[in-house]
């Protein structure tokens, strides 16, 4: 209804309001009418009939038919009678004029006492009692004995008149007809004034509706007359004024128009003719820029070169024997000369920048050599300074990118440059991290900031500080030398690598410049590097530089180092103490000092206490080179110098700990090849094992002995083997589903004859002292634990069937190694032991890495299937089954390098044959380790790291 018109809304309220009064009168009306013709039908009835009963009273006190009869014609008479019916007082029909009903009345129906009335359809029936009247002279005389007298009478007969409802319904279709016609009539009227009304409204809004959109049409000369009323007068009046005012602004504002174009052509006649000396004097200053770099690259180029001649002869000349007097005139022209060629450099720079003839060079490097690189270089200014100079690259860094190394070295050497330059007391830190990833394309942004704790910048030096030819401090130029392009050409580099650079600075609380690198990540070509010797080793570190803890804390971590904080020397010390006596001594300390405590005497004595009573190795980490006069260096076995950089640290805690730079140990001895047993002193050899795993590596060892063994993988198979041959040896897994080893030992016992007689050796993952008697009671010659070596194999070969596979070479070279390992100090390593060992695996697989992958993966298959069913089986508190599943895990485990899972299953098996406490946390714990397994290996390319040693053992 809000979006009607105005027509509708006129409509609406003239209508509905005439409509409602027309119908409520309308009803009411002819509801009175028929209730009037229904009311005068009954009292009509009523009436005929009480008189009819009073002058019929003789008639049916006589029975006179006649009379009866006549007084029945005369009141047929009257109008809307339709027939009269007289009754006798036994309820019988005494005389009927008229038309005849189909129904009758029941006697029942008849009331002695009263009148009654029956509704029948198109009629209705008056019945009244007809009583006898006594009129004798006694009872008019005496009313109360005439009143008993009647009161107390019978009736005479009943008379019933049908009045007729005919005329009564033609009365009331009259009345419903008129009162139709007054409806419609009042509606049409209605209408008539409202369409008349609406009209009135709606034309002169249609005329000033069509006005305005002649005036939008812009025919402002159109004016409204509607003669509607005053109301639309005054809205004319408005509309006509507009018109008038808008006609008289279009022609100013066009008038203006014209002379604004006017000015605009001749502006830009003056434009045309100034833009055309621009470009004359644009190129002129194009041409002369071009001319001056040009100037300035050839003439850095030229003065450097005979420049580069006088620094190298000079330092020829400082090598030379000459009075102290011309030494400090040489180191006078040598600085004076470095000063002069670190100017030209950066004027040559910017020479080339501002010509355009900077090439970027795109080649893959290392981005933390380059940092490292740096660090190192400009250590020895930030260490005269007494500064900290810490580089913090955070793991997810990739390392292998692509892009010019040489520009991105000159960007971090110029803002770690200035950064010392600017800092008198604290640090410099260099922090690299990874700002976004795009693994689609292969493109990552790294965020590489130096942050200071100088005295800061204000605003105003922030906002020239990367202007050619400016420097945040005058007296700097002064005192450190510099042209102030250095941060102008970083800027122009970072925005030529596509990067930006930016710094955040408050005065009084140091600065912190950053530059972006957008660049790709390469694939490095060198062999994986998984720092796998120092994983697990135990080191305590005691810095009082708190970032250059973090820094190194970062790096041991990444390597697998179980690393702890000491606060103090004296913390250190009682950690080392404690943990010798726990047996759980840490493999090397790492002190590193500043430069006011190179001559402390405490950390002297500290150093004593840990290298001479507590034999414990220690690296010093100092902040200068000059070393000779530091008495310290003289008590550590190793010694660094800060910043510490990766692979002088990794190589200088491998010598400490494993006696090698490298760390990785000699590879095992390969079994010499031996030219083959003769046939008749060729042992017969079974080997059963229901892992396969275990079951492929005894019989590849056996056969780089040049033997032909035979596999069994259940003991089933076994009597197969033995009832087809006799063997002379048979290694035999202890635990087997089916028939075990036990079992199957006592069917080859049974085989045995008087002249021949199988030895037997029990093979198996664990095996606890008081059951060594019980298997050599169950028919067993002897046992080995697993891992089996290949010279455990060998000896026993020869132990039971005094067959030499091996040579008198093998057995000596593997003493000689054994007696080198001997020479090493011990490594302590964490209680939590490594999850895999690469080295390990491929050692108890006889020094084979293809063989020791194969083995490895053949484990990880089962792993999942294992855990479940050790679930399972606790759950179900099945410990016989639970003792066999995990004793087949143990045997996998001692041919894989997976000590961690190894010592796991170890301890578990023992609590449950000696069915001892503990067996819940030991039961985690196997699961724990279990997972974490799983996690390493889909974490870990472990086939490369497989293939890396393969290929090193055969370079």
């Amino acid at each position: 209804m809000r979006r009607w018109g105005i027509r509708k809304k006129v409509l609406v309220v003239t209508l509905v309001p005439t409509l409602l009064i027309t119908l409520l009168l309308g009803l009411f009306f002819t509801y009175s009418w028929v209730n009037n013709i229904e009311s005068l039908l009954k009292d009509r009835g009523e009436s005929l009939s009480r008189q009819l009963a009073a002058g019929s009273e003789y008639g049916l006190f006589t029975g006179n038919r006649s009379l009866l009869t006549n007084l029945s014609n005369a009141l047929l008479e009257e109008q809307d009678v339709r027939s009269i019916t007289f009754y006798t007082s036994d309820g019988d029909r005494l005389l009927h004029t008229g038309p005849s009903r189909a129904d009758t009345l029941p006697p029942e129906d008849l009331k002695a006492d009263r009148a009654v009335r029956f509704a029948r359809g198109d009629s209705t029936l008056f019945i009244t009692p007809v009583f006898l009247q006594d009129l004798m002279i006694d009872s008019v005389l005496d009313p109360g004995a005439r009143s008993s007298g009647t009161s107390q009478s019978a009736p005479l007969g009943w008379t019933a008149v049908e009045m007729s409802h005919l005329r009564t319904q033609k009365e009331t279709y009259k009345a419903l007809l008129i009162s139709l016609l007054l409806v419609i009539g009042g509606v049409l009227l209605s209408l008539a004034i409202a369409l008349r009304l609406s009209r009135s409204f709606t034309d002169p809004i249609f005329q000033l509706t069509e006005a305005v959109a002649r005036f939008r049409e812009g025919k402002l000369d159109t004016r409204v007359y509607t003669a509607a009323g005053p109301e639309f007068e005054q809205l004319e009046s408005g509309l006509n004024d507009m018109a008038s005012e808008l006609s008289k602004a279009q022609a100013e504002m066009q008038q203006n128009i014209d002379q604004a174009t006017e000015d605009l052509r001749e502006t830009l006649e003056t434009i045309e003719i100034q833009n055309i000396e621009l470009d004359f004097a644009r190129k002129e200053a194009l041409e002369a820029s071009r001319i001056k770099s040009e100037f300035l690259a050839n003439m850095s180029h030229e003065i450097r070169t005979p420049l580069n001649g006088i620094i190298g002869f000079t330092e020829l000349l400082q090598k030379s024997p000459l009075p102290r007097q011309q030494q400090d005139h040489l180191n006078t022209i040598r600085k004076s000369s470095e000063i002069l060629l670190t100017i030209i450099n950066d004027i040559l720079d910017f020479s080339k920048i501002e010509a355009g003839k900077l090439i970027l060079d795109r080649t893959p490097f290392q981005l933390r050599s380059i940092i490292e690189e740096v660090m190192v270089m400009l250590a020895p200014s930030a260490h005269a300074k007494g500064l900290d100079l810490v580089p913090l690259v955070y793991q997810d860094v990739p390392d292998n990118i692509m892009g010019d190394p040489l520009r991105v070295k000159q960007v971090i050497t110029n803002l770690i440059n200035n950064a010392i330059k600017f800092t008198q007391t604290g640090e410099v830190v260099l922090r690299a991290s990874l700002e976004e990833e795009d693994e689609q394309s292969n493109r990552v942004t790294l965020r590489l900031s130096i942050t200071d704790s100088g005295v800061g910048l204000s605003r105003a030096q922030q906002q020239s500080l990367f202007n050619a030819f400016s420097q945040a401090d005058p007296s700097t130029a002064r005192q450190y030398g510099g042209t102030g392009l250095g941060l102008a050409i970083s800027k122009r580099l970072v925005e030529e690598m596509g990067g930006s650079i930016g710094l955040e600075s408050e005065l009084g609380k140091g600065s912190t410049f950053w530059f972006t690198l957008v660049t790709e990540v390469t694939v490095s070509t060198q062999a994986i590097d998984a720092r796998e010797e120092l994983q697990g080793e135990r080191v305590i570190y005691l810095e009082n530089q708190k970032t250059s803890g973090l820094a190194l804390e970062h790096l041991l971590r990444d390597w697998g180092v179980s690393l702890e904080r000491a606060a103090s020397p004296e913390a250190l010390q009682e950690k080392v103490e404690e943990a010798q006596r726990n047996r759980r001594g840490y493999a090397v300390a790492i002190i590193g000092i500043t430069r006011h405590l190179q001559t402390s005497r405490q950390y002297y004595r500290l150093l004593h206490t840990l290298e001479v009573e507590r034999d414990c190795r220690t690296l010093l980490l100092t902040p200068t080179l000059e070393t000779q006069d530091i008495p310290l260096t003289g008590l550590a076995s190793g010694h660094l110098v800060k910043p510490v950089c990766r692979e002088p640290l990794y190589s200088e805690l491998m010598l400490l700990i494993h006696g090698s730079p490298g760390g990785a140990a000699l590879p095992p001895p390969q079994p010499q090849r031996l030219p083959p047993p003769s046939r008749q002193n060729a042992p017969r050899i079974l080997a059963v094992d229901d892992n396969d795993a275990n079951l492929k590596l005894v019989l590849t060892l056996l056969r780089d002995y040049r033997l032909d063994p035979v596999g069994a993988t259940s003991g089933f198979e076994a009597l197969s083997h033995v009832r087809k041959q006799p063997f002379d040896l048979i290694f035999m897994d202890l635990q087997m589903p089916g028939m075990d080893g036990v079992e199957t030992t006592a069917r080859v016992r049974e085989l045995d004859t008087p002249e021949h007689r199988t030895t037997i050796i029990a093979l198996t993952a664990h095996t606890l002292s008081e059951e060594q008697q019980q298997l050599r009671r169950q028919g067993f010659d002897g046992y080995i634990t697993k891992p089996i070596s290949s010279a455990q194999l060998a000896a026993l070969v020869q132990e039971h069937t005094g067959v030499d596979v091996t040579g008198e070479n093998s057995r000596d070279n593997n003493g000689n190694n054994r007696e080198s390992d001997r020479a090493h100090r011990p490594s302590n390593r964490s209680m939590q032991e490594d999850c895999v060992s690469i080295d390990e695996g491929i050692r108890l697989a006889g020094g084979k890495p293809d063989l020791a992958e194969e083995l490895f993966s053949m484990l990880l298959e089962q792993l999942q299937p294992d855990m479940e069913r050790i679930q399972l089986l606790w759950s179900s508190n099945d410990i016989s089954n639970l003792l066999e599943c995990v004793h087949k895990l143990h045997g996998a485990t001692r041919y894989c390098g997976v000590p961690e899972l190894r010592t796991a299953t170890q301890q578990l098996e023992t609590a449950l044959k000696r069915q001892g406490d503990g067996q819940t946390e030991l039961k985690d714990q196997l699961l724990a380790a279990m997972e974490r397994l799983q996690v390493w290996s889909e974490r870990t390319d472990w086939q490369s790291l497989f293939r890396a040693h393969s290929q090193a053992t055969a370079d």
